[in-house]
């Protein structure tokens, strides 16, 4: 129903406004304006310059700060470039016959330093930009922000509802949301598996960044196939003035270099190809060879990339673009002699992550502009993994490797081998356009994509370690081996949207778009609608509502963490996963540095994705005597007693249902203060996001997972001088829900109770408990404190930047995880798993 009322009104607001655009008189629109300081005085003779397709038109101020143009309608960038001041620029000036507009412009005293403020023109979203939910973070933010590790997903955790599930992913949580529904593009390419070292940072370079874009909630039409967020991000180009130009990062653990400039043989455009390198295996590697905690043919994980990009022209009404990445991470770990374990892992591992892209720009007048895109993209992985894993439920304290015959030999070594190979690989073409006209904007576009995935998963485990694992539920459908020859699936889609200008102060922007899921043989049709109000010059009101479909696929699964056999997904009537989004916030400039934003929203989920539960059957134990609590009797054997007959229990399997749904909800709060002028001191920004999620399967509803209730985040920049600046961040978030044990269970091997072969006592495995403690407690609070400092600088014709940043200043011990244990008195203890120690690190930057 609401589907249908809402497609209604799209398409009526569609009809309705196409009957009523007119052409007009061919009239030219007038731009009035007046330039001022950033102590607001009028500024004589100053060049305002409009470019619009290589062509440029000029005019300058009078004596009293003011100017006026008459030019064509279409989309200009404004630029003034003035000794004393920083440069300033406004794209995407848009001017519609008959409207006239007023634009005032201010100058900021420019200051000594290696970076450059991003002016207002740019940083400030137009009232009649109706997106929801959207942050542009500077790239500039990601090199100085604190604890980031100069990372562009762990900068975007800063946000108001962003979160991660720990430090050492830079995977995304965004509003109650698991890191499988987000969309990640780059360059008009969407990325399955965007992550270096294992999650540890991400595969954007932030030194050839020029926009990044994330919409945490109601994005528009032009995105399809996820349920929760959408990031954006686009590469510069080279440098069009120089021949060559560079830029070298290096910090103690990698360096990244940057060659850039314009094409040769005067040929318009320009090139850019950067390289980076982790050297952990360079710096760690030596010790722990030396230590003997692993062997001379061993190294620790590494990655190394080489991107590129090249764009040629614009020649008349045509540009050219061609994006390259190519990666590899890797590790190969023996244990050493020297190894003070009583387990051992042996990991040899390598990962791809490949894209190639073409993309043709066509501008045949101002009032249109249309991009299209051919991609190739590829992730491999080959993996394998041998171990000798001390039982989980052994204190490891009390044993050495010396023991390790012993410990083998009572069964207390679990052996785990498996290996695995995947591709995923993706071809995709298509096409996104904009009209503009007098009082709308059209942006309509289609594609397609021809997705392939192959995976081979084969596992060795032996039964003591099988049972084990077969005490969490979740997990026990990995048990199986797989071998999935993939078919190409295609996913196509089409979609239109419209931004109508009623008034002055009031906008409206209906969408449709289609989709079509080969895998699942069914199209899907999601329509959306925003709104804005212009409450003054300086305040926003935009809300939105929309569906979202998530087909199913294995390379989502990468972020989910979970996986299905997604054979004859149409054949067994599997259905897209769905999502609602209600979202409204305001915006308000308080002044030209202070801004504030408050949004609230509420999403529902249904046919989420869930193995598949069945009935299963197998003996249950119990005590003769359950009232005798004495460790001695427990453990013996001759103490229990199966029940008469196999009794029924819930089991998973890796089918894949539409078993699940759920709901997530909250508000947010942000204040930023911008930086400006050379008069700016402290800068940064403050938010708190509360927030609720759940999910339903099989009858019962509990927390979701990554839900935090509570995150807070202050980021605070001092410059003392334009040459040394201080940086801070602080982060606080109530933290995810966990299932805690609830007591002990004999470990059961077929239908019989493990027993240890010499002390001839029982062997125990933790008891869960039943659906009713599924997620029933909480880890503590995470917080933690990251400092910078950076001295800036310009020698040999070069501009330096020396940091120190340091992560969790006051050690704080936040829980990952815990491991638990059984004492002699079968008493069951924790050690806790932490997170990120204090961390120092220092690095230089320099631009040549």
């Amino acid at each position: 129903m609401f589907r249908s009322i809402l497609a209604a009104i799209i398409i009526f607001c569609f009809s309705s406004y196409a009957e009523s655009q007119t052409d007009g008189d061919s009239l030219n629109p007038n731009v009035n304006g007046t330039v001022y300081s950033d102590e607001n005085i009028k500024l004589a003779n100053i060049i305002v310059t409009f470019t619009s397709e290589g062509e440029s038109f000029q005019t300058s101020t009078d004596s009293k700060g003011d100017f006026s143009i008459e030019l064509s309608p279409g989309k200009y960038t404004v630029s003034i470039k003035n000794p004393g001041y920083n440069s300033y620029e406004y794209k995407n000036f848009n001017l519609s016959r008959n409207e006239d507009k007023v634009l005032d412009i201010y100058l900021f005293e420019k200051i000594v330093s290696t970076d450059e403020i991003e002016v207002e023109g740019e940083f400030r979203q137009r009232q009649d930009d109706l997106r929801t939910s959207l942050y542009n973070f500077k790239p500039e933010n990601v090199k100085m922000l604190p604890g980031a590790v100069e990372d562009v997903l762990r900068s975007l955790q800063s946000l108001p509802g962003v979160t991660t599930p720990n430090d050492f992913t830079s995977q995304l949580i965004i509003r109650g949301s698991g890191p499988d529904e987000n969309l990640i593009i780059m360059d008009d390419v969407e990325i399955f598996n965007p992550y270096r070292l294992y999650g540890l940072v991400s595969m954007f370079n932030p030194e050839t960044l020029r926009d990044i874009t994330l919409i945490t909630g109601g994005f528009p039409a032009e995105y399809g196939d996820r349920l929760s967020a959408v990031l954006d991000v686009t590469n510069l180009e080279g440098d069009k003035l120089r021949s060559l130009s560079s830029t070298v990062n290096i910090s103690i653990a990698n360096a990244n270099v940057i060659f850039n400039g314009k094409n040769p043989f005067n040929i318009p455009g320009s090139w850019l190809v950067s390289s980076r390198r982790t050297y952990y295996d360079l710096i760690i590697g030596p010790f722990a060879k030396r230590a003997g905690l692993i062997t001379e043919n061993s190294s620790f994980p590494s990655f190394r990339d080489l991107q590129f990009k090249f764009a040629l022209g614009p020649f008349k009404y045509h540009k050219f673009l061609v994006n390259g990445i190519f990666s590899n991470d890797g590790v190969d770990i023996i244990p050493g002699e020297d190894n003070d374990q009583p387990d051992s892992i042996a990991v040899n591992d390598v990962t791809k992550n490949d894209l190639l892209a073409f993309a043709w720009h066509y501008t045949p007048n101002p009032n249109f502009i249309s991009k299209t895109t051919l991609s190739w993209y590829r992730n491999t992985g080959d993996n394998d993994f041998n171990s000798e894993i001390l039982d989980p439920l052994i204190d490891r304290e009390n044993y050495t490797p010396e023991q390790r015959d012993s410990l083998r030999e009572i069964g207390a070594l679990l052996g785990l081998e498996f290996d695995s190979r995947y591709t995923f690989r993706k071809f995709s073409f298509g096409n996104r356009s904009v009209k503009l006209n007098k009082n709308s904007e059209q942006e309509f576009g289609a594609g397609i994509d021809i997705v392939r995935t192959d995976l081979n998963y084969n596992l060795k485990i032996d039964e003591q370690f099988r049972s084990f694992i077969r005490n969490f539920p979740s997990a026990s459908a990995l048990l199986d081996n797989f071998d999935l020859t993939g078919e190409d699936n295609l996913r196509a889609h089409i979609y239109g949207q419209s931004m109508f200008k009623v008034n002055s102060r009031f906008f409206v922007q209906p969408s449709l778009r289609l989709d079509y899921y080969q895998i699942i043989k069914t199209p899907y049709l999601a329509p959306r609608f925003n709104v804005g109000y212009a409450v003054d010059p300086l305040t926003t009101l935009r809300a939105s509502v929309g569906m979202y479909y998530q087909s199913p696929g294995l390379e989502k699964l990468v972020d989910g963490r979970t996986f299905f056999d997604l054979r004859n997904a149409a054949e067994n009537g599997l259905k897209a996963e769905e999502a609602t989004h209600y979202i409204i916030g305001v915006d308000k400039w308080i002044t030209n540095d202070w801004f504030t934003k408050i949004e609230g929203y509420y999403k529902k989920f249904n046919n989420l994705i869930e193995q598949q539960e069945v009935r299963a059957y197998r003996y249950e134990y119990s005590l003769n005597d359950p009232s005798n609590s004495d460790p001695n009797y427990i453990k013996n054997y001759y103490n229990w007693v199966r029940s008469s007959e196999k009794l029924p229990y819930d089991s998973l399997t890796t089918n894949p249902v539409n078993a699940g749904s759920g709901t997530a909800y909250g508000l947010e709060l942000s204040l930023e203060k911008k930086y400006t002028t050379s008069r700016t001191k402290l800068y940064g920004w403050v938010n708190y996001s509360l927030s609720f999620s759940d999910r339903e399967k099989y009858g019962v509803t509990t927390p979701y997972r990554f839900e935090q209730t509570h995150t807070a985040n202050v980021v605070l920049n001092y410059r003392f001088s334009p040459s040394f600046e201080i940086s801070t961040r602080w982060t606080y978030a109530s933290n995810f829900p966990i299932t805690t044990p609830v007591g002990i269970t004999p470990r059961i091997i077929g239908d019989s109770i493990a027993v240890n072969p010499i002390t001839r006592q029982v062997i125990f495995n933790l008891d869960y408990g039943g659906k009713e403690n599924l997620y029933a407690d909480e880890r503590p609070a995470y917080h933690r404190l990251d400092l910078r400092a950076t001295y800036y600088t310009d020698f040999w014709s070069t501009d330096w930047a020396f940091y120190v940043d340091v992560i969790n200043a006051y050690n704080r011990k936040n829980v990952l995880g815990y491991d638990y244990y059984l004492k002699d008195g079968l008493y069951i203890n924790r050690n806790v798993v932490g997170m990120f120690p204090i961390l120092p690190t220092i690095g230089i930057n320099a631009k040549f």
